[in-house]
């Protein structure tokens, strides 16, 4: 860069001699120095069209991803890198969208601040999540806002300027890989101890309401008696047996109350990717769909909204679905197959979960997500796999319900209401 100004320089010099020459100079003299000027014009054009050159090359070359916007954000340059991502990508969703569209969900109105201050951004991660067969791939994203004049004047306003935005995206995948990998080993030791303990709670829960119901008999007796007893002026003593007897349930009721483990309530609302939550829970269930035989049709969105909630019940709801799923196909002779679906419509992101069991009748599908209310014929669940499912979803705003219009097997369909939209 230094060469090409001294050279500038020095073409300057030259023409300002050969336009300060006296006209009485030798034509021949005039003549030596015009084409000395334009011999240096035309090595200082060609070094700039190589330096040109060799900017693209190494743009072009370089191994992330460089995109060049103007200020309506459509691409002016992009590089090789580029490229390949898009032929990756449907047609109708370009990866500049993609990108665009998580990063402004994730600065939110820190964006439209950086781009009015002409400012700039670093370590945005962007992920993106083909489905079916295909693993995540992740990106680092930094982005950086310009005003670069333009060369051409306008009448009574000055210079002219255009806007430029600049976004460099890294491909991290293989190192989120082995991070999710050593993550998802820590998480199934920490299910594990989930499972244990939401077991000792749905078996205590049962356990108080089956003995609920005796002391509420007791209780209803010992009012009876004592209002016969009032009404003959004598007491009954059966009374006195039936009140001890109330006494000691209670104790024992209360007990076990204070046995039950508690829910975790100190875990804090976060942003939550439901694409990247439901492939944590498939992964998780793995080994059970390859036993039962299970094939799973895996159809996310290409990029999700964030939801706002709580990572743990967020999750252990989505297992409790996906393991009704999978035991409502156990015994089904024919196809077996577990599909799931995200969608979003900017408000909400909609999870579907289908399965090809028997489904379930009509009457029931209201039924089914009331304590203590099982279609299953085992005596190893209480029927509060639903009824949890539905206060989760209830605390996070959200809405569950069994598709009436789905009739090969069961479709679940829950809805949450986007981060972006539950601030508003």
């Amino acid at each position: 860069m230094n060469h090409s100004h001294h050279t500038l320089n020095h073409l300057i010099e030259t023409l300002q001699t050969f336009l300060a020459t006296p006209a009485t100079a030798p034509p021949s003299s005039l003549l030596a120095m015009f084409q000395n000027a334009v011999t240096e014009v035309q090595r200082l054009q060609q070094q700039v069209k190589h330096q040109q050159t060799l900017f693209e090359s190494v743009v072009y070359l370089a191994p992330v991803v460089i995109v060049l916007l103007d200020d309506t954000e459509q691409v002016i340059l992009a590089n090789q890198k580029y490229q390949k991502l898009a032929t990756d990508f449907p047609a109708s969703e370009p990866p500049i969208s993609l990108f665009l569209n998580t990063i402004k969900d994730q600065l939110g109105k820190k964006w439209e601040t950086l781009r009015n201050q002409h400012s700039s951004f670093s370590d945005q991660e962007v992920r993106f999540d083909p489905g079916a067969h295909d693993h995540p791939r992740w990106f680092a994203c930094s982005g950086h806002w310009f005003v670069e004049p333009s060369g051409h004047l306008e009448m009574g306003n000055g210079e002219s300027h255009s806007h430029y935005f600049l976004l460099v995206a890294h491909d991290i995948t293989l190192l989120k890989r082995q991070q999710e990998e050593i993550r998802m080993n820590a998480l199934r030791a920490v299910l594990a101890e989930e499972e244990l303990t939401d077991g000792i709670r749905e078996t205590l829960a049962g356990a108080i309401h089956q003995l609920q119901g005796p002391t509420n008999l007791i209780s209803a007796a010992i009012a009876r008696l004592k209002h016969r007893a009032e009404t003959k002026g004598t007491e009954d003593p059966l009374c006195s047996t039936l009140q001890e007897t109330l006494e000691k349930s209670t104790q024992v009721l209360d007990h076990l109350r204070h046995c039950t483990p508690l829910l975790d309530s100190a875990e804090e609302s976060v942003p939550v990717n439901l694409n990247k939550l439901l492939r944590d829970v498939l992964s998780l269930c793995t080994h059970r769909l390859l036993a039962e035989g299970i094939m799973v049709n895996w159809q996310p969105a290409l990029v999700l909204p964030s939801v706002l909630g709580h990572i743990g019940r967020l999750r252990s709801m989505f297992k409790h679905l996906i393991t009704n799923a999978i035991e409502a196909m156990s015994h089904n002779r024919g196809d077996r197959e577990l599909r799931i679906c995200t969608q979003h419509d900017g408000e909400r992101v909609t999870v579907f979960i289908e399965d090809t069991g028997p489904g379930i009748p009509e009457p029931l599908r209201l039924k089914v997500f009331e304590p203590f209310f099982t279609t299953k014929q085992t005596a190893r669940r209480t029927g509060m796999g639903l009824a949890a499912v539905q206060e989760i979803v209830n605390s996070h705003a959200g809405t569950i319900y069994i598709d009436p219009n789905y009739s090969t097997g069961c479709r679940f369909i829950v809805q949450f209401p986007t981060a972006h939209y539950r601030n508003i």
